[in-house]
């Protein structure tokens, strides 16, 4: 019995319920309740996911929930980014207020909310139960769906209402895939709820007929899918993204959509070794598809926030296609860019937020010089975008030279060569519009504030974006400091493959 797997995503729920009921008393109560409570989970996560990276498997309700070093991996990304969304939404909803652009009663809807978000996310990573996890990964939508459209203006209540359709049709494939499994694996498994339980499938995947093994993972990968924003499932992303609050689209990119990389890689790696040459090489061709559309649609975008969104998607293309190809180097690399891109990804939103919060506008062409105003602010963008890009000393190099060298043992040569093609591309635009905000020659919109007004955003602000930045320059200059965790998450993966 490890009661703590309830705590984990029973803390951030209690949080959010009281803010819901307590919180009209004034913004302060919720900010304080909100920052409590992602404090604590964090702590919590971290705790877990040192013990299961020492080989611990912590279970409860007969493994209905369980965790190992995976779970425990994506339960401590979801916190820390959830700890430094919370503290970053402090002055920035305030300045929304403000600006009158959100009413202060609504901000104990707003803190409410992300606690709820947070805890369906931390919930994902410890059922052990099919359907459970379809139920939970179909929570995150609903709780999040608020947040996206929290604005109420006209395009957030389109990319709100875009992004609740797409994800409820697109994960209703899931659950079809998921009772698919639960009845070609129910003869082979003692009655009761265990044929409901991922470990169990895993034990017996070899003896599902053929059919029905392809038919469900091909509902599973349409469903998790399109929650991951894999091509081409990915049109409700850049909406969401760019309509969300900042620190709201940092928790979509950063680690809502590896909630859905998680299911399927809970779901799908079990049957790689049953048929190795169908599921494989579809998958990395899938993840390779999805870098190239991200990268030539982000190559298109002048808003930050859209221009970042594809960038999502086109990163979202390595961590599938290192899982694509199914070999330890292969899963290992793709767990690694899970975690690098969350780190920059939401290193990157966090800062165009910052710019957004100050300058008024997300346009490229309408920004410029902000890096003498907002130093902070710009070396972090840097550092993000550099790690994203790939570039040796930053911690997106080492992932994607991992996932390089696993397509290229694979054999698949031509995986190697497009996702270099990708990462350089990925450099070129991210650098040519750091260098367009923060080096450029000035602002130009007549409706943005003049660039002498321009200030670095509040401590609060730069302090978690700050955070991210040294963790990408550390990791990337000490990748030995997670190997620990990394290690131990893609041998619980192959530990639950099946034996032809």
């Amino acid at each position: 019995m490890n009661p703590e797997i309830l705590y984990l995503f029973g803390i951030p729920a209690v949080a959010g319920i009281v803010i819901f009921l307590l919180g009209n008393r004034s913004p302060l109560f919720s900010e304080g309740i909100a920052v409590l409570g992602s404090i604590i989970t964090f702590l919590l996560s971290f705790h877990i996911a040192m013990s299961t990276t020492r080989g611990e498997v912590l279970t409860l309700f007969r493994e209905e929930l369980r965790m190992d070093a995976l779970g425990g991996l994506v339960a401590s990304l979801v916190a820390l980014i959830g700890l430094i969304a919370v503290i970053y939404s402090i002055p920035y909803m305030r300045k929304e207020v403000k600006k009158g652009v959100v009413p202060s009663e609504r901000l104990r809807s707003y803190y409410g909310w992300i606690m709820l978000f947070v805890s369906s996310m931390l919930w994902a990573a410890t059922t052990n139960n099919i359907i459970m996890l379809w139920v939970i990964i179909e929570g995150t939508t609903l709780a999040s769906v608020i947040l996206v459209a929290f604005y109420w203006n006209r395009n957030a209540l389109e990319a709100g209402y875009k992004y609740a359709m797409l994800l409820t049709v697109g994960i209703t494939f899931a659950l079809f895939g998921c009772i698919l499994l639960y009845s070609g694996a129910s003869p082979h498994i003692p009655s009761g709820l265990d044929p409901l339980k991922i470990t169990e499938i895993a034990k017996i995947s070899s003896k599902i007929p053929k059919s029905v093994v392809l038919l469900s993972l091909a509902l599973l990968l349409a469903g998790f899918g399109t929650k991951s924003g894999i091509i081409p499932f990915h049109t409700w992303l850049p909406d969401a993204h760019a309509e969300a609050p900042t620190p709201v689209s940092a928790l979509l990119s950063g680690v809502m959509i590896k909630v859905g990389a998680y299911a399927l890689i809970r779901t799908v790696t079990v049957f790689y070794p049953v048929y190795p040459d169908h599921i494989k090489l579809f998958i990395v061709v899938l993840g390779v598809l999805t870098m190239l559309v991200g990268i030539f649609m982000a190559l298109m975008q002048d808003d930050l926030k859209r221009l970042l969104a594809y960038h999502s998607v086109s990163q979202m293309g390595y961590i599938i296609a290192g899982l694509g190809v199914g070999t330890y180097l292969g899963i290992y690399g793709g767990l690694f860019h899970l975690l690098n891109h969350t780190l920059f990804k939401a290193l990157l939103f966090l800062c165009v937020g910052a710019v957004s919060s100050v300058a008024g506008t997300r346009l490229i062409h309408a920004l410029g010089g902000l890096g003498r105003k907002m130093p902070i602010t710009a070396l972090c963008f840097f550092v993000g975008a550099l790690a994203m890009g790939g570039i040796p000393l930053f911690n997106g190099f080492m992932s994607k030279l991992t996932i390089f060298l696993a397509c290229a043992k694979a054999e698949m040569l031509w995986a190697t060569v497009l996702a270099v093609l990708t990462s350089l591309l990925t450099l070129f635009c991210l650098l040519h519009a750091a260098y367009r905000v923060f080096m450029g020659k000035g602002m130009d919109a007549a409706n943005t504030p003049r660039n002498e007004d321009i200030k670095e955003v509040s401590p609060l602000m730069w302090g978690g974006m700050l955070v991210l930045a040294l963790l990408c320059f550390a990791i990337g200059v000490y990748p030995q400091m997670v190997f620990p965790i990394l290690d131990a998450s893609t041998r619980a993966i192959v530990s639950m493959m099946a034996t032809p």
